[in-house]
This record gives structure tokens, C-alpha cells and sequence, in this order.
């Protein structure tokens, strides 16, 4: 029958803004990400959703929640969807990790499919973890209409699979706070029916960054 996915990617943090890695580190969502996961709710309240899936770090677990409350639906935490560890980079600013790791930001900045930074995980790692997750809830929950809420990485690893592109092509993908994708894992792959969609936002005039960070 096929099993649609409603992707979204939690809502704006102080780091977002200040352009800090995050990663597996547990920053909480700031007021406008509050916001931004409100809206995310608001614009999917009339589609039927069976269930949701969220990364156990609290600012998808809150957007999740958020999002989630007009269909009295608790999100389930699912480690597949857990964020990239940047290692040393974690809560350091970008300026600052260019400055003390020069190549590998170089590097990091056009084929970061090719960088593990120090002390951290790779993309092919997160990508092998997050899409498996994917590929089995859709055996879960097939017939049905599944949301999965988590981070830009992971967002973007999920299309790339889903669109059937290599890793090099991350860099090709943009992921908007509380952005809505939507796709279908159908027999033969998946249809792309909606990606970055960030209108909710934007409508209503809530401050949205415009860097992919």
C-alpha cells in the first residue's frame, strides 16, 4: 500500500542562531522555536497522522510534542533519528572551528561526507542509522501516515535515500527550522511530494534564519 512520511526538522535553538555545532549535545528550543514548531502543528492539524516519531534530543522531542498536540498523539523516541556527534567541534561557533581545524572545515564546507570530525561520527554513519530506522517503520506502519521529527542532518541524509543521491550531495539539500517534507515509501522506492516547505512560517511572519545551519 505504501507509507507516507511527514519529515520535520525541530524548531530554531540559541545555537542556530549563534551558528554553534550542536550534535548530540541537548540544547532546548529557544521562544521562536517554540513558535515554529506551533505553526509546524497548526499547518498539519487536518492530516491524519497515525503516529509520531521523534529524535530523543529535547528540541525535537519538543517540537514533536508541540506539534503533535492537536492530534492527541505521544511521540515515541526513536535513537535512529539522533542527531551527527561533532566531537570537539560540539558547541564551539563556526568561526571558531575554522579557525582550530582550518583543512577539515575547508573540507567540511563542500564534501563533508568525506570528514568525521575529531572525536565524532561520520555522515555515512548517521545516514546508515537514520535511514534503516526509516525503512523499517514503513514495514511498521504500512497503509499509514507517520511523522519524524529531528535534525537538519538527519533530514537531509533521510531525502537524500529517498531521492536515491549520494552522500556528496548533502551539501545540495536545505533544511529550515521546522520545515515540512513529505514523502512516500511506495514498492519501488519513494515519490518526493513536498521538500523544505517552510510557508507556515513565513506566513505568519515568524522570524525564520536563512542560513542552512
Amino acid at each position: 500500500m505504501g507509507t507516507k512520511f511527514i519529515i520535520v526538522r525541530h524548531g530554531e535553538t540559541a545555537w542556530n542562531r549563534g551558528r554553534i555545532f550542536r550534535g548530540t549535545y541537548d540544547i532546548p528550543l529557544n521562544e521562536n522555536g517554540k513558535k515554529q514548531a506551533c505553526l509546524a502543528g497548526k499547518s498539519l492539524k487536518n492530516v491524519k497522522i497515525n503516529a509520531v516519531y521523534t529524535s530523543p534530543l529535547s528540541r525535537a522531542k519538543e517540537s514533536a510534542e508541540i506539534a503533535a498536540e492537536n492530534h492527541g498523539i505521544t511521540p515515541i523516541v526513536h535513537n535512529g533519528f539522533l542527531d551527527m556527534d561533532y566531537g570537539e567541534w560540539t558547541g564551539k561557533e563556526e568561526a571558531e572551528v575554522a579557525k582550530l581545524w582550518p583543512d577539515e572545515c575547508a573540507v567540511w564546507a563542500c564534501a563533508p561526507h568525506t570528514v568525521r570530525p575529531y572525536g565524532g561520527t561520520t555522515l555515512k554513519e548517521i545516514f546508515d542509522n537514520a535511514f534503516s530506522a526509516m525503512e523499517e517503520l514503513a514495514l511498521k506502519h504500512d497503509g499509514e501516515t507517520i511523522a519524524i521529527f529531528s535534525h537538519r542532518v538527519v533530514n537531509k541524509l533521510l531525502l537524500l535515500g529517498a531521492l536515491s543521491l549520494g552522500l556528496d550531495r548533502f551539501p545540495f539539500i536545505i533544511q529550515g527550522n521546522c520545515c515540512i517534507n513529505e514523502i512516500e515509501r511506495v514498492q519501488n522506492g519513494y515519490l518526493i511530494e513536498r521538500l523544505n516547505d517552510t510557508s507556515h512560517i513565513r506566513n505568519a511572519g515568524i522570524d525564520l534564519l536563512k542560513a542552512d545551519f
